[in-house]
C-alpha cells in the first residue's frame, strides 16, 4: 500500500511535464520573412518587389508578393503604357486565378499575389526599356532560368537560407 501512495506524485509530475511540452509545441509561431527590392530602368521607370514569406521550420507555408511598377509623372503616353504593363502582368499571373490581381492606380500598376498551396511564383523576372516614348516590357517566365528566382510554397528553406538566397539577388531582408 505504501508503494502506491509514492507513485502518485511521479505520475502527476509526468503528466504535468507532458502538458507543458504539448503547450510549447502548439504555441510555436511561424516566422515571417520580408524582403524587398527596388530597380530603376530607362526613363526613371521603377519596379518595387516585396516578398513576405510565412515559414514554419524548414519550409515555406505561404507567400505574398507585391510588384509595383511606377512611371514618372511626365511619361509620354502614360495611359497606354500603364494599360500595356497591366495586361502583360495579368497575362503572366492568370494561371493563379483569383490568387493574383492587377490594379491600376495613379502613375503605377500594382500586382498582388497571395499563394498558400503549391503554386509557383517568379521574382526578379521583369525588365523595361524606353524606346522613344514606347515602353518595352520583358517578362521572363522561364522557371528554369538562372536570371529569375522561382519560389514555391512547400520549398525547403530555413529562415537564414531564404534570406541569403534573396540577398544574393539584390533584395534587402528583415
Amino acid at each position: 500500500m505504501n508503494t502506491r501512495k509514492s507513485m502518485t506524485l511521479p505520475i502527476i509530475l509526468t503528466f504535468l511535464f507532458i502538458c507543458i511540452i504539448i503547450y510549447l509545441f502548439t504555441s510555436i509561431k511561424q516566422t515571417v520573412v520580408t524582403c524587398d527590392k527596388t530597380t530603376t530602368f530607362d526613363s526613371d521607370i521603377r519596379l518595387e518587389e516585396t516578398v513576405v514569406a510565412n515559414m514554419d521550420g524548414k519550409k515555406i507555408n505561404s507567400l505574398h508578393v507585391v510588384k509595383k511598377v511606377s512611371l514618372p509623372s511626365n511619361y509620354p503616353k502614360m495611359e497606354e503604357s500603364l494599360t500595356a504593363i497591366k495586361n502583360s502582368f495579368h497575362y503572366t499571373v492568370e494561371y493563379l486565378g483569383d490568387k493574383a490581381s492587377c490594379t491600376l492606380s495613379n502613375h503605377s500598376v500594382v500586382t498582388d499575389i497571395e499563394v498558400s498551396q503549391d503554386e509557383l511564383v517568379l521574382l526578379d523576372n521583369v525588365s523595361f526599356e524606353d524606346n522613344l516614348g514606347e515602353i518595352g516590357i520583358h517578362i521572363n517566365t522561364n522557371t528554369k532560368s538562372s536570371e529569375v528566382i522561382a519560389l514555391q510554397v512547400g520549398d525547403t528553406y530555413t529562415n537564414g537560407e531564404f534570406m541569403k538566397a534573396l540577398k544574393n539577388k539584390g533584395y534587402s531582408c528583415a
